[in-house]
């Protein structure tokens, strides 16, 4: 890992087999900011599979499975996963050598890295706790319902530390253990180890070991030794939602100055996704948890231009992809973007320059798969899995190759794509480069494929290899499909097949898609979007248009 930050801090996080999809969103908000790929990151297991901790090993720099740190009556009969919680006031064991301990919650991810630097700097001071209490003028409770919350703050504190600290400390804000910084030197460790001990003695909940914190820095002289920090440090969405700001593309304080969330925490509600306001005053559907953002909608994407061909039957998998969003073709540098072409460019939010096949190019593709279902099938370069899903929901047995596969977080940020849409089980991911890959698959399997799909490498010679590769284990009947066909030298793979005999067409779509075919199968028809003007590059000239003459 590169150089670490003055005040070497760690942040640690922790889930289970069933909170590993948001411990993932935390990691990868973490390593998404600049400094982010600086700071050392831990993990604590609590339960994952072999396959998500293999998924994990990338991405972090220490993992520790904590061990049950206190003896307690029902110890046995407690969720394994609040080994976690337990094991909190012991970090600097399981990971020696820092100076600052700052832990996130799982169901948290960082947003504006200025949250994760003034924690650690409130860490510093005295030094001691860097702490966000549950305050706010965006919080509901504090209009009308504090009442009802102190009566529940009394049966926390009393189940814990009975009734005499109960009575003192109900009404004092609660500071919420999701997200803190502890110096090493802090006294707060040894004083939250004893008054953890002795609340377990009474009582075990998710929330035991956070009211032993507030009681340690309440009850037992530490508040002067704790920083308490603003609540965009750690936004508690069960209180209130934050806005959106549109121009910054940002979740902010509801109120003026609108300042942007630090850490956005999921409390109570895993929410994927909610309504939330907008800085202009407008309503609209948004992804809570990272990579957050609007929900693709008719108000945000128009409708009229996520066009298809009307004889292709429909499908629409866009809820397998919550990083999906509408890119902004300005920013793509690639030569051969069409950005005169009005269709919809669909990116994924994690490599917003990079796009997905448009809505009319993922259905030529779907549409394709129908006419081979039961089938072998071959993609060559998937991304993130958008042209993946729509050919495995063709009914086909799909092997998949693409060097992004190779890491640990595509695949399985592809893997989950493809088990919401109901395909994982059909499909074959394989993480290397083409046509080496592709060779020994087919060696191994001595299988043909009947349907291929040649999205890979777009650069010289790497189109032409992977066509004669495609020709040498396709089957007697057989189609093959290439995408971004406005690049020449793709086109190079499409002039081989034809040269050697195939058939060929072209389909007038935003990237150009083509098909290749021989034996006893045909291409989908395709009918262009008859709004645009449509021009043919010069080095497709001579190719037959699927639906125009």
């Amino acid at each position: 890992m590169p150089d670490r930050m003055a005040n070497q801090c760690i942040i640690v996080t922790a889930a289970d087999s069933a909170f590993f999809e948001l411990a993932q969103g935390c990691i990868q908000s973490i390593r998404a900011q600049a400094n982010g790929t600086q700071v050392t990151l831990a993990f604590l297991d609590l339960g994952c599979t072999n396959e998500q901790i293999a998924a994990l090993r990338s991405q972090v720099d220490h993992i520790r499975r904590p061990d049950w740190e206190y003896s307690f009556p029902g110890r046995e009969r407690v969720p394994s996963y609040l080994r976690g919680l337990l094991a909190r006031p012991f970090l600097r064991r399981y990971f020696p050598g820092n100076d600052v301990y700052l832990w996130i919650d799982a169901d948290a991810w960082v947003q504006d890295w200025r949250a994760v630097e003034l924690l650690q700097n409130g860490a510093c001071r005295g030094p001691g706790l860097a702490i966000i209490p549950e305050v706010d003028r965006g919080s509901m409770t504090q209009y009308g319902g504090l009442p009802r919350y102190w009566d529940q703050a009394y049966i926390w504190y009393e189940q814990g530390h009975g009734r005499e600290i109960a009575s003192k400390l109900h009404s004092f804000p609660m500071l919420n253990a999701g997200v803190f910084a502890l110096h090493r030197d802090a006294p707060h460790w040894r004083i939250w180890e004893h008054e953890l001990s002795n609340a377990l003695n009474r009582s075990c909940s998710s929330i035991t070991d956070q009211v032993a914190l507030n009681v340690s820095v309440y009850a037992r002289g530490l508040l002067d030794h704790t920083e308490l920090l603003p609540a965009w440090c750690n936004w508690t969405c069960h209180y209130g939602l934050p806005k959106w700001d549109e121009s910054r593309e940002l979740f902010v304080e509801p109120y003026l100055p609108h300042t942007p969330i630090g850490i956005l925490h999921l409390t109570v509600q895993k929410l994927e996704e909610a309504v939330v306001t907008t800085t202009s005053g407008s309503r609209i559907s948004a992804r809570l948890r990272y990579p957050a953002g609007p929900i693709l909608s008719p108000a945000a994407a128009p409708s009229e231009w996520d066009y298809r061909s009307p004889n292709i039957p429909e499908v629409r998998p866009d809820r397998c992809f919550p990083c999906m969003s509408v890119g902004d073709k300005r920013a793509c540098s690639w030569a051969y973007l069409r950005r005169h072409i009005p269709h919809l460019w669909y990116v994924d939010r994690r490599m917003p320059n990079i796009g997905f096949l448009s809505r009319d190019e993922a259905h030529i593709l779907y549409g394709t798969a129908l006419q081979f279902k039961g089938k072998r099938a071959l993609e060559i370069g998937c991304l993130h899995g958008w042209s993946t899903c729509h050919i495995a929901l063709g009914g086909v047995t799909l092997d998949v190759v693409d060097p992004l596969l190779e890491r640990a977080d595509v695949i399985a940020s592809v893997r989950a794509s493809l088990d919401n849409a109901g395909v994982l089980e059909h499909v074959n991911l394989v993480g290397g480069t083409s046509p080496e890959v592709v060779d020994e698959l087919a060696s191994n399997r001595g299988c043909k494929w009947e349907l291929v799909f040649v999205d890979g490498n777009h650069d010289a010679p790497h189109p032409l290899n992977d066509a004669k590769s495609c020709a040498q284990h396709a089957a007697d009947d057989a189609l093959i499909l290439f995408h971004d066909l406005a690049a020449p030298d793709v086109c190079q793979g499409l002039d081989y097949l034809r040269d050697n005999g195939w058939n060929t067409v072209i389909y007038q779509t935003m990237q150009i898609m083509g098909a290749a075919w021989r034996g006893n199968v045909r291409p989908v028809d395709h009918v262009p979007d008859p709004r645009i003007q449509w021009e043919l590059p010069r080095h497709l000239r001579g190719y037959r248009i699927s639906g125009m003459s």
